[in-house]
């Protein structure tokens, strides 16, 4: 009797035992697959590590985007260690009268979204680009018409005989 008695405590045991061990599984943080990117003002560019990945906000898998790999220390690593197998990549996100954002990822802020609020203004605007010059009209005139108009800009004086000459030969050339 005594030796039944023991075993059902040992079992009682093991099961309290599995069951605890069971329950505290049920409570860890599932891994997370992908994250979202946004921005304020939304529809800034996003680039990892000098690759665009889209337009905020943006669904990152980050198994494709984001892979893990050996790294070395970084500075808001803390503890011991000096190489980790992190997530970790450069992101910089960019919109036009904002100031660029960038900063490197890695670890826990890797398994939420991202919101980031950019700086933005008119001291932020790209500088003008210079406007190409117009393209001249295709040229759909004959042989014979281009002719005619460049022997009346020699007859008004807008160019010379040598340039009425040059160009004259180059036309004929496409005969």
């Amino acid at each position: 009797m005594i030796r039944i008695h023991k075993r059902a405590r040992e079992s009682a045991f093991l099961v309290l035992c599995c069951t605890a061990a069971l329950s505290g599984c049920a409570s860890l943080p599932k891994p997370v697959s992908s994250i979202t990117i946004n921005s304020v003002p939304p529809g800034a560019q996003v680039f990892v590590s000098g690759r665009n990945i889209g337009t905020t906000p943006v669904l990152v898998e980050l198994d494709k985007v984001f892979p893990r790999h050996w790294t070395g220390r970084i500075k808001s690593d803390v503890g011991p260690g000096f190489a980790f197998y992190r997530r970790l990549a450069t992101v910089t996100i960019k919109k036009a009268g904002c100031k660029p954002y960038t900063d490197q990822l890695a670890g826990k802020i890797l398994r939420q979204d991202i919101t980031v609020n950019l700086t933005c203004g008119p001291q932020y605007l790209p500088p003008p680009q210079a406007t190409p010059p117009p393209a001249a009209a295709p040229r759909s005139a004959t042989i014979e018409q281009r002719l005619q108009e460049l022997f009346d800009l020699k007859e008004k004086g807008l160019i010379s005989d040598q340039e009425y000459r040059q160009e004259q030969q180059r036309i004929l050339n496409q005969l």
